[in-house]
């Protein structure tokens, strides 16, 4: 997939998440520990009649093609394989899958018009580099316009809270400003909940009626 730069390796992200969704996540855990047991059967994961070094050779492709595999969908054993498939999936069906600019740094921080306390449920998942760049780079220049008349708006008003609706420190003409704004700008937690739910829809099906896949 195109990425910003080079990027090897996860990077550890933390999706905010609507209450009850850990919940519909470890009633999948039987359909993870069936994709690990699907996994063990397919042939590159077979050391079978090999020496040792060709073993360890085996099982080093074996673990890139895991990676892979998990990449595409083609393999949930776990929460962050499903996660991981689901972001490449939202990637692409928002057509995000190029070469994007590099970010600024403060898009390593907060997102401009994120909101406050709405997401009860944390979830912590380690997802390949590249993909989290990509990720944030799209959803930057996707919403550079808007963030920049975010950036604007606040300059205008420092000290006003708009995450605080009840104590806003401007008026409602402002207030409305903002919320417009924000409401067009696409952050990553965005991406990250929409990715968990779409991982979630795609394997309750599959856990009763897919394991055929190679």
């Amino acid at each position: 997939m195109p990425t910003t730069a080079e990027a090897i390796g996860t990077i550890t992200v933390t999706a905010r998440l609507p209450f009850g969704t850990r919940k519909q996540l470890q009633a999948l855990t039987p359909f993870f520990a069936s994709e690990r047991a699907r996994a063990k059967t397919l042939a590159m994961a077979s050391t079978a009649g090999l020496d040792r070094r060709e073993a360890a050779a085996r099982r080093s492709l074996w673990n890139r093609e895991k990676q892979h595999l998990r990449r595409v969908g083609r393999l949930t054993d776990s929460i962050g394989a499903l996660v991981t498939g689901a972001v490449t999936q939202e990637v692409i069906v928002r057509g995000w899958s190029r070469t994007w600019p590099g970010i600024p740094h403060q898009a390593h921080g907060r997102w401009p018009g994120s909101p406050e306390g709405v997401w009860p449920e944390p979830l912590t998942v380690d997802l390949p580099a590249d993909l989290v760049q990509t990720v944030r780079a799209a959803c930057w220049h996707t919403c550079r316009t808007e963030i920049g008349l975010l950036y604007a708006w606040r300059e205008r008003h420092p000290d006003a809270r708009p995450r605080c609706p009840t104590r806003p420190g401007c008026d409602a003409a402002a207030l409305t400003e903002y919320q417009e704004l924000a409401a067009q700008i696409i952050t990553p937690g965005e991406v990250w909940r929409a990715a968990v739910a779409r991982g979630i829809r795609d394997a309750s099906p599959r856990e009763e009626n897919d394991h055929s896949r190679s």
